[in-house]
């Protein structure tokens, strides 16, 4: 795939175009806050947007560590055409060194999430269109996240 199409595939992808072009997609969502309550999906799920808030919803991270920079990980899942799982999640990158309770505590939320997710409620058409097609899901904890200071971002006061 050129360069050209590459980015036309993309940008279809995440303006909710047809489910079918999800193939190898890579959905990144980015975690604020702790998520104390997380839910299953209620409503159907008709785009890959609908897909990256219904996995928001049911991500419940592990605490943060204050004196380390925030975990993001990747981790890869499949569906059947019924929203079920195909096959099991795995986890196949974290940003930076971990501990192995890190590792373990980060694991098991992403078997409780997508358990709690499972099964997705797709529309028809999505379910026809992501089942078994690969999905790389990267959570990007920003809840712990230290940025460089701005100082041209500061107001002037009079």
């Amino acid at each position: 795939m050129n360069a050209r199409a590459a980015a036309a595939f993309l940008a279809l992808a995440l303006c909710g175009a047809d489910a079918a072009l999800a193939q190898g997609m890579i959905l990144a969502i980015t975690i604020t806050h702790d998520n104390s309550r997380p839910v299953r999906p209620t409503g159907p799920i008709h785009t890959l947007h609908d897909l990256s808030a219904a996995l928001a919803a049911c991500w419940k991270p592990p605490p943060v560590d204050r004196e380390r920079q925030p975990l993001d990980l990747t981790f890869q899942v499949s569906f059947k055409r019924s929203g079920e799982l195909f096959g099991k999640p795995r986890v196949i990158n974290f940003a930076r060194a971990v501990t192995d309770d890190e590792r373990q505590g980060y694991y098991l939320a992403v078997a409780e999430a997508i358990d709690r997710c499972s099964p997705m409620p797709f529309t028809e058409q999505m379910g026809g269109a992501v089942a078994g097609r690969t999905f790389r899901i990267n959570f990007i904890d920003a809840r712990n996240r230290r940025q460089a200071e701005s100082p041209w971002l500061t107001m002037k006061t009079s």
